[in-house]
Protein backbone atom coordinates (compact mmCIF):
# COMPACT_ATOMS: atom_id res chain seq x y z
CA UNK A 1 0.00 0.00 0.00
CA UNK A 2 2.87 2.37 0.82
CA UNK A 3 4.48 1.62 -2.56
CA UNK A 4 1.26 2.47 -4.43
CA UNK A 5 0.93 5.72 -2.50
CA UNK A 6 4.57 6.59 -3.30
CA UNK A 7 4.00 5.94 -7.03
CA UNK A 8 0.88 8.13 -7.06
CA UNK A 9 2.71 10.97 -5.31
CA UNK A 10 5.67 10.65 -7.73
CA UNK A 11 3.34 10.88 -10.77
CA UNK A 12 1.49 13.86 -9.26
CA UNK A 13 4.75 15.73 -8.61
CA UNK A 14 6.04 14.91 -12.10
CA UNK A 15 2.93 16.03 -13.98
CA UNK A 16 2.29 19.22 -11.99
CA UNK A 17 5.56 20.70 -13.28
CA UNK A 18 4.56 20.31 -16.97
CA UNK A 19 2.70 23.16 -18.72
CA UNK A 20 -0.90 22.35 -19.60
CA UNK A 21 -0.72 24.22 -22.94
CA UNK A 22 1.94 25.52 -25.29
CA UNK A 23 3.94 28.49 -24.11
CA UNK A 24 4.70 31.38 -26.41
CA UNK A 25 7.89 33.34 -25.97
CA UNK A 26 8.00 36.99 -26.99
CA UNK A 27 11.80 37.44 -27.01
CA UNK A 28 11.44 41.04 -25.90
CA UNK A 29 9.22 42.17 -28.82
CA UNK A 30 5.51 42.77 -28.47
CA UNK A 31 3.60 40.56 -30.89
CA UNK A 32 2.06 43.43 -32.91
CA UNK A 33 5.38 45.27 -33.37
CA UNK A 34 7.37 42.41 -34.87
CA UNK A 35 8.42 43.11 -38.41
CA UNK A 36 8.51 40.45 -41.05
CA UNK A 37 11.33 40.48 -43.56
CA UNK A 38 9.92 42.02 -46.74
CA UNK A 39 9.47 39.44 -49.48
CA UNK A 40 9.05 40.15 -53.15
CA UNK A 41 5.82 38.87 -54.64
CA UNK A 42 5.96 35.69 -56.71
CA UNK A 43 5.04 36.04 -60.37
CA UNK A 44 3.23 32.79 -61.31
CA UNK A 45 4.39 30.38 -64.00
CA UNK A 46 2.93 31.08 -67.45
CA UNK A 47 2.32 29.00 -70.54
CA UNK A 48 3.66 30.54 -73.75
CA UNK A 49 0.24 31.25 -75.30
CA UNK A 50 -1.52 32.08 -72.03
CA UNK A 51 -4.64 30.21 -70.91
CA UNK A 52 -6.07 30.13 -74.44
CA UNK A 53 -2.86 28.58 -75.78
CA UNK A 54 -2.82 26.04 -72.96
CA UNK A 55 -6.43 25.07 -73.69
CA UNK A 56 -5.68 24.63 -77.41
CA UNK A 57 -2.66 22.45 -76.58
CA UNK A 58 -4.67 20.25 -74.20
CA UNK A 59 -7.50 19.81 -76.74
CA UNK A 60 -5.02 18.96 -79.52
CA UNK A 61 -2.84 16.51 -77.57
CA UNK A 62 -5.49 14.68 -75.53
CA UNK A 63 -6.39 11.49 -77.41
CA UNK A 64 -9.93 10.24 -77.07
CA UNK A 65 -10.33 7.00 -75.11
CA UNK A 66 -13.02 5.03 -77.02
CA UNK A 67 -14.06 2.92 -74.00
CA UNK A 68 -14.88 6.12 -72.08
CA UNK A 69 -16.96 7.83 -74.80
CA UNK A 70 -19.89 8.47 -72.45
CA UNK A 71 -17.87 9.87 -69.54
CA UNK A 72 -18.25 13.51 -68.55
CA UNK A 73 -16.62 15.50 -65.76
CA UNK A 74 -13.32 17.12 -64.86
CA UNK A 75 -9.88 15.65 -64.31
CA UNK A 76 -7.63 17.86 -62.18
CA UNK A 77 -3.88 17.33 -62.19
CA UNK A 78 -1.63 19.09 -59.64
CA UNK A 79 1.83 19.88 -61.05
CA UNK A 80 5.12 21.17 -59.70
CA UNK A 81 6.93 23.38 -62.21
CA UNK A 82 10.67 23.51 -61.56
CA UNK A 83 13.03 26.46 -62.03
CA UNK A 84 13.55 25.54 -65.70
CA UNK A 85 9.82 25.54 -66.50
CA UNK A 86 9.45 21.77 -66.84
CA UNK A 87 6.91 19.62 -65.02
CA UNK A 88 8.82 17.75 -62.30
CA UNK A 89 6.00 16.12 -60.29
CA UNK A 90 2.35 15.33 -61.01
CA UNK A 91 -0.55 14.04 -58.99
CA UNK A 92 -4.17 13.33 -59.90
CA UNK A 93 -6.40 15.45 -57.64
CA UNK A 94 -9.74 14.59 -59.27
CA UNK A 95 -10.13 11.37 -61.22
CA UNK A 96 -12.49 10.03 -63.90
CA UNK A 97 -10.93 6.58 -64.24
CA UNK A 98 -7.43 5.27 -64.77
CA UNK A 99 -7.53 5.35 -68.62
CA UNK A 100 -8.47 9.04 -68.79
CA UNK A 101 -6.15 9.93 -65.89
CA UNK A 102 -3.17 8.28 -67.58
CA UNK A 103 -3.89 10.15 -70.82
CA UNK A 104 -4.13 13.46 -68.91
CA UNK A 105 -0.82 12.75 -67.13
CA UNK A 106 0.83 11.96 -70.49
CA UNK A 107 -0.31 15.29 -71.92
CA UNK A 108 0.70 17.28 -68.82
CA UNK A 109 4.24 15.88 -68.90
CA UNK A 110 4.67 17.39 -72.40
CA UNK A 111 3.99 20.94 -71.18
CA UNK A 112 6.71 23.59 -70.90
CA UNK A 113 6.14 26.81 -68.95
CA UNK A 114 7.91 30.07 -68.32
CA UNK A 115 8.92 29.47 -64.67
CA UNK A 116 7.56 31.41 -61.72
CA UNK A 117 9.80 34.23 -60.51
CA UNK A 118 10.40 35.87 -57.18
CA UNK A 119 12.10 39.10 -58.06
CA UNK A 120 14.53 38.09 -60.80
CA UNK A 121 15.10 34.55 -59.51
CA UNK A 122 13.23 31.57 -61.01
CA UNK A 123 11.50 29.46 -58.32
CA UNK A 124 9.45 26.26 -58.13
CA UNK A 125 5.70 26.65 -58.22
CA UNK A 126 2.56 24.53 -58.09
CA UNK A 127 -0.43 24.74 -60.41
CA UNK A 128 -3.57 22.75 -61.05
CA UNK A 129 -4.49 21.88 -64.62
CA UNK A 130 -8.12 21.00 -65.30
CA UNK A 131 -9.26 18.77 -68.15
CA UNK A 132 -13.00 19.21 -68.79
CA UNK A 133 -14.06 15.89 -70.34
CA UNK A 134 -17.20 15.84 -72.52
CA UNK A 135 -18.12 12.56 -74.22
CA UNK A 136 -14.65 11.12 -73.67
CA UNK A 137 -12.58 14.03 -75.03
CA UNK A 138 -11.36 17.41 -73.77
CA UNK A 139 -13.68 20.32 -74.52
CA UNK A 140 -13.33 23.81 -73.10
CA UNK A 141 -16.52 24.91 -74.85
CA UNK A 142 -19.58 25.42 -72.70
CA UNK A 143 -21.66 24.01 -75.53
CA UNK A 144 -22.33 20.29 -75.64
CA UNK A 145 -20.16 18.38 -78.09
CA UNK A 146 -21.84 16.48 -80.91
CA UNK A 147 -20.26 13.62 -82.80
CA UNK A 148 -21.06 13.65 -86.52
Amino acid sequence: MKQLLAIIIAFALFFTGLPSRAQFFEFGYPRNERQQAPQEPVEPAKYKGGNAGLNRFLEKEFKRVPEKAGVEGNIVIACIINEKGKISETQVVRSLGSDLDNEALRVVKKLKFKPAKQGKKAVKSRINISFPIRRGKVSFSTLKTIDV
